[in-house]
């Protein structure tokens, strides 16, 4: 889907960028998509840390100081793990309340029961088989009384390794 490495880099970029943190009502959620980024050829801004590569194959997001990677697989298995401002791992425990819901074209939100993983390293859980490339995934949790959200492809990891082999 984004074979465009330029384009692969807006979507990537426009999911970190739509990372959001509010401790009132639910914090919308702004995503950009291939349609938006062709439209407007717009640039988006760059990020405000460094290294952002992935460590487990997935994409790295941010909410202020927080990284978080999302790992999703196509079987339905999914990951988050946790670092800070300088990529420094840090235990699942660090947010509470994680929950993924896979969004479908046309269909609601489908939950995704996530815990944390045995060795407190992450977070895991099993959700449904995705093999839609319009397919968005939503990730909530609470950090430091804060509810957090990010929007991104489910396919993001996969369309940024294509574009990098170009």
């Amino acid at each position: 889907m984004y074979r465009n490495p330029i384009l692969a880099s807006l979507v990537f970029t426009g999911a970190v960028l739509s990372s959001s943190c509010s401790s009132g009502k639910a914090a919308p959620h702004t995503t950009i998509t291939a349609a938006d980024a062709a439209a407007t050829g717009a640039p988006v801004a760059g990020m405000a840390h460094g290294n952002h590569n992935p460590k487990y194959g997935g994409v790295v997001l941010m909410n202020g100081e927080l990284h978080l990677e999302v790992v999703a697989k196509e079987d339905g298995n999914y990951t988050v793990y946790f670092s800070d401002a300088a990529r420094q791992e840090m235990p699942a425990s660090v947010v509470s309340d994680l929950k993924i819901s896979i969004k479908r074209p046309g269909f609601r939100g489908e939950p995704v029961d996530m815990k944390i993983s045995d060795t407190g390293d992450n977070w895991v859980g099993k959700g449904g088989f995705v093999d839609d490339h319009e397919t968005m995934l939503s990730v909530s949790f609470m950090n430091q009384g804060k509810q957090c959200t990010s929007d991104m492809p489910f396919f993001a990891a996969e369309d940024m390794k294509l574009s990098k082999n170009k």
